[in-house]
């Protein structure tokens, strides 16, 4: 089981499906559930703010790139520039709606992008990614 998850979206229906697709697959033990990407920012700030052994980083992150305001690719940016140290604790995969090739092929080279997920989530793709070499070590 991972020990925390977190779901980027800005569409409250997708974050209940997503949530009740995790719990039904027992796939982690918290699950944060976040609506916009400005907001996800906020919360890696407050954990940058506590030492690292208390802060509470999510394993892997569920980011929608079609959001207002700032997207998912925007996310990407910050983070990969503003909280370097988070790197090696947080993977993240791409959840979309969006069918657009470039969109794939963009997150596929992201260096911290270690899937793309059409959404909600499903069966399939948890149990494909659940063999992802990041995720190994949580999984038995």
């Amino acid at each position: 089981m991972i020990p925390v998850v977190m779901c980027v979206d800005d569409d409250p229906i997708v974050l209940m499906l997503n949530e009740l697709v995790l719990r039904e697959h027992a796939f982690c033990n918290e699950l944060i559930k976040i609506d916009s990407a400005e907001l996800a920012l906020e919360y890696f700030k407050a954990q940058t703010q506590k030492p690292l052994a208390q802060a509470v980083l999510p394993n892997i992150i569920f980011l929608d790139i079609n959001m207002p305001t700032m997207d998912g690719w925007g996310f990407l940016t910050e983070f990969a520039e503003n909280f370097q140290e988070f790197h090696s604790k947080v993977s993240i995969v791409i959840l979309s709606s969006s069918v657009n090739p470039a969109d794939i092929e963009k997150a596929n080279k992201h260096p911290l992008v270690i899937g793309f997920m059409p959404k909600p989530i499903g069966d399939l793709e948890l149990d494909e990614l659940k063999k992802h070499p990041a995720l190994s070590i949580f999984i038995s």
